[in-house]
């Protein structure tokens, strides 16, 4: 019993010494920096309420960019490296800037008629196809109307390259269109050869994983936030090597291991168990492939355009590196490579960065952030 009641006062104190409200404290540090959020609710054509977030320049240049997250994330995964993440950079050059949040996060949880916790009437019932067909051309389509702007930069981590790749394969017109500049951080152009442990165990557990309902996979409440957040404050070591084996093939040492806590405010962000379910399937499949949800007993799903891929126009700064679980240094090779037309495509090679790291190492800034920001005023 006494061992029972130290560890909830343990618990209590990791808690209190770091506990934050949670519906504000991202707005509130924004504001630490001179900025404040809007947060723009933009309704889908099949009824999600997705939280758009916009920051204004002091001095605008006239040029727009337009951030998405990856997978179970939120765009505050861009702001991991305080004054000097990449949006603030930005922001300084007078960029207009814009953070998309996709369906299902902990930012964009909201529908017009289901109710959030009803896994029966499918609120959870999504894919990467409603991401890249529905989610980003709708909210690229109010930054577009409320802006006046022609074209618009585009700036992306992990699986927030695949919706982009996977909307160019699909209505390539649309991209030309809207999008005058593509750089990916964590590019995942696919899986084929990733080295990510628990997709191969999905893989092996499908069927399990298809029939078995589970709501919000990686969504926590707010207590269980700050909890998580108040045992890395006091722990960062354990959490940044847990982060750092998981998304690194080698451990980098590249993280600052000490603001890891207020990272964990908002991730996991959210999703669901049909969008992991479809990664499974570009896994098994080894491309880009439309969600089947009789993939279990079909073992096949339709290719999105590989053709389109071909014809690439966005000029392009891509990242790739030699130590990511997930954007492998073969699949990003063998996306540029299908690009038949590589004058306006460019590789940022990067050493010894992994899938996390590459937002959150201090040494992004000179190796990152800062050739991203040449390449969108070249």
């Amino acid at each position: 019993m006494k061992a029972l009641l130290f560890s909830l006062l343990l618990i209590e104190l990791l808690t209190l010494s770091v506990s934050e409200d949670l519906d504000n404290y991202y707005k509130d540090f924004m504001k630490s920096y001179g900025y404040t959020l809007e947060e723009n609710p933009v309704t889908t054509e099949d009824g999600f309420i997705l939280s758009l977030w916009h920051l204004k320049p002091e001095v605008p240049n006239g040029k727009v960019v337009f951030f998405q997250h990856g997978l179970a994330d939120t765009s505050w995964c861009f702001f991991q490296l305080g004054e000097k993440s990449l949006p603030f950079l930005l922001l300084k050059e007078g960029y207009d800037v814009w953070l998309g949040n996709t369906r299902g996060n902990i930012f964009s949880s909201n529908h017009i008629n289901k109710n959030t916790n009803d896994i029966i009437n499918g609120f959870d019932d999504y894919t990467i196809d409603d991401f890249a067909l529905i989610d980003l051309p709708t909210m690229v389509k109010y930054v577009k109307s409320t802006t006046g702007i022609e074209k618009m930069s585009y700036i992306c981590h992990s699986q927030g390259s695949t919706i982009f790749i996977m909307l160019s394969m699909h209505n390539p017109s649309f991209i030309q269109s809207t999008f005058d500049h593509f750089s990916s951080i964590g590019t995942v152009p696919n899986i084929k050869y990733a080295q990510f442990g628990a997709i191969e165990f999905l893989d092996k557990i499908y069927g399990v994983a298809a029939a078995v309902k589970i709501f919000n996979t990686l969504n926590l409440s707010n207590t269980q936030r700050n909890l998580i957040a108040g045992f890395c404050k006091f722990a960062p070591g354990i959490c940044g090597k847990i982060f750092d084996s998981g998304a690194s093939i080698k451990p980098s040492g590249r993280m600052d291991y000490k603001n890891i806590y207020n990272f964990l405010y908002y991730y996991p962000g959210g999703t669901c168990r049909i969008n992991l379910l479809h990664w499974s399937q570009i896994h098994t499949m080894k491309q880009l492939v439309y969600y089947n949800p009789n993939f279990d007993e079909e073992r096949t799903a339709k290719p999105y355009n590989i053709e389109n891929l071909k014809k690439w126009k966005v000029k392009a700064l891509i990242a790739r590196t030699d130590n990511d679980t997930l954007s492998s240094y073969e699949d990003v090779t063998e996306f540029y490579n299908t690009i038949e037309d590589k004058s306006n495509v460019e590789l940022l090679d990067l050493t010894k960065y992994g899938h996390v790291d590459v937002l959150s190492a201090d040494s992004a800034y000179e190796d990152i952030f800062i050739p991203i920001l040449n390449f969108l005023n070249y």
